[in-house]
């Protein structure tokens, strides 16, 4: 494995190095969460109407990876109320969010127009098979929130993951950990995991 240039000209770094850089600045964030208010309603909201609204549990370590990477453009698959949405659009990015409740898409819409800058997320509303073909452009970085990570959508999902981008996917806990012990995409892949999240790069030749 070599260094390279993405498709514009950035250098890019040792995949190793990248991702060891980011679990060292994952430990040793700001804790600070400005959007606990949000994670807090959609606790609320789930409790109240017991869905399957869960929010990550800490927004900070998105914010360490926005940070990082600061991505121009950001698809995630699984909005709940906008929680993680908010994280990934607070350094300007551009969020194309994906989810299927007609209720949840109202209160994220909601709680985006408060909470993220204007104009920067939107919220697509269907099934992510379907929104999926939709979409034309590829992500400088992709994230997974839904409940456990099936192999399938996960390689659906890389494969909109720009050259030097990232894929993020959670809930590596559920199912008995079981996603946790497969957690690898293919040999084009480097995945480190922190937590219940797996960072995951691809290698370049």
């Amino acid at each position: 494995m070599t260094n390279g240039s993405t498709d514009d000209g950035r250098p890019t770094r040792n995949v190793d190095e990248r991702l060891h850089g980011l679990v060292d600045l994952i430990e040793q964030r700001d804790r600070t969460d400005p959007l606990r208010w949000l994670r807090e309603e959609t606790n609320a909201h789930r409790r109240r109407h017991r869905c399957w609204a869960y929010p990550y549990d800490d927004g900070t370590v998105l914010g360490a990876l926005v940070s990082a990477l600061m991505p121009r453009l950001v698809l995630e698959l699984g909005t709940a109320l906008g929680y993680t949405a908010c994280w990934w659009a607070s350094q300007g990015a551009e969020v194309d969010t994906i989810e299927s409740d007609h209720t949840h898409v109202e209160l994220a819409r909601t709680h985006i127009d408060r909470a993220a800058p204007r104009g920067r997320v939107r919220v697509h509303e269907g099934d992510f098979a379907a929104v999926n073909l939709s979409l034309s452009r590829t992500y400088d970085l992709v994230f997974f929130d839904g409940y456990e990570p099936p192999p399938d959508v996960l390689t659906t999902l890389g494969a909109r993951v720009a050259t030097d981008g990232m894929l993020v996917v959670t809930n590596l806990e559920l199912d008995a950990g079981r996603a946790q012990s497969s957690m690898q995409l293919d040999e084009q892949w480097t995945t480190r995991i922190i937590g219940d999240l797996a960072l995951c790069a691809r290698q370049h030749s």
